[in-house]
Order: C-alpha cells, then sequence, then structure tokens
C-alpha cells in the first residue's frame, strides 16, 4: 500500500518533531510545519490524506482552518492537536463534523499512532460505502437532546480513563435520571416528554464548566463526565444542578456519582456504580444525590 501523506502543524518544534520521527517510524509519509500560512501553501501543492493541526494557531480560529483545508481538499481528514485542558474544544469540532478526531498533549505516541489509524481507516469506508450512510453511523449527537449519545459516550470516557491513568488524573461521572417520567409521559403526552429531554439536556450544558461533558445516556437517563474532579468536587457539581434543576425545570432528577479512580478503575465499571448509586438514590425517595459506596 502506498504511504499515506500526513501533514502536522504545530508551533512547538519538539511536538512537529516527535511526531515526524515516530510516524515516518510508522511508515507514513510526513510534513511538519510551525504556521498556517507554510500548511496552506503545502496543502495547495500536495493531497494530504491527513492533517494534524493545533486548533489554536496564533490569528486564526480552529474552525477557520477546518474551512480553508476543506475547500482545497474536501476528502482530507483533520486529526486536531489539543492541550489536555481544550479537550471540550476538540470534542465540540468533532459533533459538529469539523474534524474526524483528536490527541491531546502530552502526547502518549501509541495513542497516536493508533487515532491517524482509525481516521486512516475511516476514509477507507467513507469510500467503499459512501458518505452519506457512513457519517450518520458514526453520529455523535442525539437528534432530539441535540447533546453528544452514548456511543460517543463509550468512546471518549474509555480514552479518558486511559489518559487519567497514565497521568495520575482524577474523573467524576454524574448519572442522571428525571423522576417520574413515565408518569409525566401518560399524563401530558409524548410531545411534552420529549420537550422535557431537550430542556433538560439544554440545562445541563448551560449549568457546568465549559470542559464538562453531557451525554444522553438512553431513555431518560444523562451522564455528566467532569475531568479532573475529584468524588467531593462531583458531589459539589450534583448539590449544584439539583438546587437549579429545582428552580428550572418542571420536575425533579435523582443523580448517582461515582469516580475514577477511588470507586472504579475501569468505564464500564465506573458507569456501573454511578448507576447503582442513581438507583439507590432513587429508592431512597428520588429528588436527592447518591454516592457509590456511602
Amino acid at each position: 500500500m502506498a504511504a499515506i501523506n500526513v501533514l502536522v502543524i504545530d508551533r512547538d518544534k519538539v511536538v512537529r518533531d516527535l511526531l515526524k520521527e515516530e510516524l515516518e517510524g510508522a511508515n507514513y509519509k510526513v510534513w511538519a510545519v510551525s504556521d498556517f500560512e507554510q500548511a496552506l501553501a503545502l496543502a495547495g501543492e500536495t493531497n494530504f490524506s491527513i492533517i494534524m493541526a493545533d486548533l489554536k494557531l496564533p490569528g486564526i480560529e480552529g474552525t477557520e482552518i477546518v474551512r480553508k483545508f476543506k475547500e482545497l481538499h474536501s476528502d482530507t481528514s483533520l486529526i486536531a492537536i489539543v492541550p489536555y485542558h481544550s479537550l471540550r474544544l476538540a470534542v465540540d469540532a468533532m459533533s459538529k463534523g469539523d474534524i474526524l478526531d483528536y490527541v491531546t498533549k502530552p502526547f502518549n505516541i501509541e495513542e497516536v499512532k493508533l487515532v491517524i489509524r482509525r481516521v486512516a481507516d475511516r476514509q477507507y469506508l467513507v469510500h467503499q460505502a459512501g458518505q452519506k450512510e457512513f457519517y450518520q453511523e458514526m453520529s455523535v449527537i442525539d437528534s432530539l437532546t441535540g447533546i453528544y449519545n452514548r456511543r460517543h459516550l463509550d468512546e471518549i470516557l474509555h480514552r479518558e480513563v486511559e489518559r487519567a491513568k497514565r497521568y495520575n488524573q482524577t474523573i467524576s461521572i454524574l448519572m442522571i435520571d428525571i423522576d417520574d417520567f413515565k408518569k409525566y409521559n401518560d399524563t401530558y403526552g409524548h410531545l411534552a416528554g420529549d420537550e422535557i429531554l431537550k430542556k433538560i439536556g439544554d440545562f445541563l450544558v448551560h449549568s457546568l464548566r465549559s470542559v464538562d461533558l453531557v451525554f444522553r445516556y438512553g431513555g431518560e437517563e444523562f451522564v455528566v463526565m467532569l475531568p479532573q474532579t475529584f468524588k467531593q468536587g462531583g458531589v459539589e457539581v450534583a448539590k449544584r444542578l439539583l438546587n437549579l434543576g429545582r428552580q428550572n425545570i418542571p420536575i425533579t432528577i435523582s443523580i448517582g456519582v461515582a469516580a475514577f479512580p477511588e470507586d472504579a478503575q475501569e468505564k464500564d465499571d465506573l458507569l456501573a456504580k454511578a448507576d447503582s448509586a442513581l438507583y439507590q438514590a432513587k429508592h431512597l425517595g428520588k429528588d436527592r444525590i447518591c454516592l457509590w459506596g456511602e
């Protein structure tokens, strides 16, 4: 198979040199530049299958970077390079279809290679199966509420748990359920129920930090992921959501809280512990918070 052309754009020479050396060692053909103008000139001369770009280059917005490259080569796949504290920037870009994936600094080079391999495989599938059907399948947005869906939760949480293991970080998970949702549906109708789901999704997004992520888990359940947050911090966020919810939404919620690594060391176990704490909150009378292990 012919070598895949990869363009790396990053201000940091150490980052450029590292990616160039490692990716060339993995049989990719790599160009590395420090600014957008150099990158644009190269992209006008060479057809790059994959472009890895810092979304915070001086003087240009990340979305503008994406737009410029797409104008040159519509089938080029973009991978964002972002610091960990800017994770939300990359996830939002993915949700809008601007980029296919992202890597965070500091790098785990094996993870970088895995992301590039996955993007290259996606490109192949697009050409084989047709773009429309492929991107519908790959969608990360819940069609009703407009927030991230469970498929995206599985992908993001797995990645963040593995990263938290490497860098000795914490993650708190809130599992949230609408109380007596079936009764609400039966009383007011399914259209009103849909509006409540939309309202709560919007309420959660606008009540949290920009780095926090909100997902529709299924039915009337939602998950909030709080990166770099200890369990007690997760409890404080849950208390604030519970109190704000009582003031701003016409139905109560129950919340279960669990944390990595205190309660679980793997993604699925972490979700299961938060779900178990949520069950306890419902069992004790709803409209309350329960913590796994207490």
